[in-house]
């Protein structure tokens, strides 16, 4: 036997092994990567962010009017000192915590809450709490406004507890409810101010600005 047939017949055979034992490549292996589409998004443009911007302002503007009807507002039992209270002992919570959840931030408005009840908006300079201001549609000294701290309704006979005195809370009441309808009727007062400059700012956080031009 020739060593010319001998290589033959082992190269015939190994080629045979290889081919059963070997996976198979892919299909798709072999195949063009699907297209991927290589043109920018579109350069961010004062007039959408301003309409997207109008947008949130209404919806959160009919929040806080729909807070006020409700009347439910929360109890400093806290302080004997005005006080601003995110939520208080009852669950109730203020205008701004209100129309923050009523955005659909509710896990944002709870860890507020269990971590800095007493915060005030009108301070705040970064995080996800200065993102929704900057979001809103108001300006940041609107939200504040919105944010009206509250006088103490606690009974001073009851220290230890947390008990509402009657004639305090039906006197805060009457407060709250003359101070958020002046509030409401300058937010309305100030719109086309307001949104210019609310567009400004917001034109400064492009990722920002497109997450609520997406989600508008």
């Amino acid at each position: 036997m020739s060593r010319l047939f001998i290589a033959s017949l082992v190269f015939s055979t190994f080629s045979s092994f290889a081919s059963a034992h070997v996976a198979p490549m892919p299909q798709h292996f072999a195949e063009p990567p699907p297209a991927v589409s290589l043109m920018p998004r579109r350069a961010l443009d004062r007039t959408t962010a301003h309409d997207a911007l109008a947008k949130a302002r209404a919806h959160n503007l009919a929040a806080f009017r729909d807070y006020q009807a409700k009347g439910v507002f929360p109890s400093n039992t806290f302080s004997d000192d005005k006080l601003n209270v995110w939520r208080d002992a009852n669950g109730h919570l203020c205008a701004a915590a209100t129309i923050i959840d009523q955005s659909g931030q509710h896990e944002l408005v709870a860890r507020v809450a269990d971590q800095n009840n007493f915060i005030r908006l009108g301070t705040v300079e970064q995080g996800p709490l200065m993102d929704w201001i900057l979001s809103s549609g108001f300006t940041q000294d609107e939200v504040a406004a919105i944010q009206e701290p509250f006088m103490p309704v606690g009974n001073d006979q009851e220290p230890r507890r947390p008990v509402i005195d009657a004639r305090k809370r039906t006197n805060e009441d009457a407060r709250l409810r003359a101070r958020y309808t002046a509030v409401t009727r300058q937010i309305v007062k100030d719109e086309k101010r307001s949104l210019d400059l609310a567009t400004e700012r917001l034109m400064a956080h492009p990722q920002l600005a497109w997450a609520l031009i997406d989600g508008a």
